[in-house]
């Protein structure tokens, strides 16, 4: 499942979910009918009463239990629905029909869903606080995005980035999280400049209101390149060759072994 696909995660019951299972990975997740359940809202109930009501006022509460068909994980989801008064064409029929659909929005998961996948080579503490990020993105984006921003802390102390400069009278003054991105350039200026982007975006969390769970998907795909850059294996390990092979201007030199007395 792509990052950006994360932005369609509202659903109907008959809806064929495609979200990856969070033990195994596989899209395997499905709905147990028998184990969701949706009920309306004491104030929707009161709304009915209004002179003007309409079935779109409907709020709705679920409760349900996914279970992985591949690995056989079960996940516990709660979140919110309404109700839409829908119109379309039927083939068969060759006439117009209306329905009432129930549109169900996920805001917790237990165990959470992951975003995207991060490699067993990052850190674990960069990984984990990624992966608190993964609970609150379904319900508190601005937490959400100081979590990511939290995250890069993290990740330039693993990068051995100065958290400190010094100053006069043999002091010494904490850097910022910009600062220590711009001295991180002088290492690795690429991911570095991801890094800033994924900044500007953390920082935006701070502002009730300024968020879209959109902004926060351009970040986990920046973080998602940034790490597939630094701890990827595969990636990591072209990447030395290509160097030693540019610095020698030809094949990289080769290792002998020793011979066996």
């Amino acid at each position: 499942m792509k990052i950006r696909d994360w932005n369609k995660i509202k659903f109907l019951q008959k809806s064929k979910i495609e979200w990856p299972c969070p033990n195994c990975n596989s899209s395997a997740l499905k709905i147990e009918k028998d184990k969701f359940h949706s009920t309306e809202t004491a104030n929707s109930l009161d709304n009915r009463e209004h002179e003007y009501w309409e079935i779109e006022w409907i709020h709705l509460i679920f409760s349900g239990i996914l279970k992985c068909s591949s690995c056989g994980e079960t996940v516990t989801m709660t979140g919110y629905g309404n109700v839409e008064h829908v119109h379309f064409y039927d083939h068969i029929s060759n006439e117009y029909e209306e329905a009432l659909n129930e549109e169900y929005t996920p805001t917790f998961f237990h165990p959470t869903l992951k975003i995207f996948q991060i490699s067993e080579n990052c850190p674990e503490l960069v990984r984990n606080e990624i992966y608190d990020s993964f609970k609150l993105f379904w319900f508190d984006l601005p937490s959400c995005a100081n979590k990511v921003r939290t995250s890069l802390e993290l990740l330039l102390n693993e990068q051995k980035v100065n958290k400190t400069i010094a100053i006069k009278k043999g002091g010494r003054r904490r850097l910022k999280l910009h600062e220590r991105i711009v001295e991180y350039k002088k290492k690795n200026k690429q991911v570095a400049d991801f890094l800033l982007a994924i900044k500007w975006i953390g920082n935006t969390g701070s502002h009730i209101g300024k968020l879209e769970r959109n902004d926060l998907l351009d970040a986990y795909e920046l973080l998602d390149f940034s790490l597939s850059k630094l701890y990827d294996s595969k990636e990591t390990e072209l990447e030395k060759l290509q160097k030693e092979i540019n610095k020698r201007k030809g094949v990289r030199k080769k290792t002998t072994r020793k011979k066996r007395k």
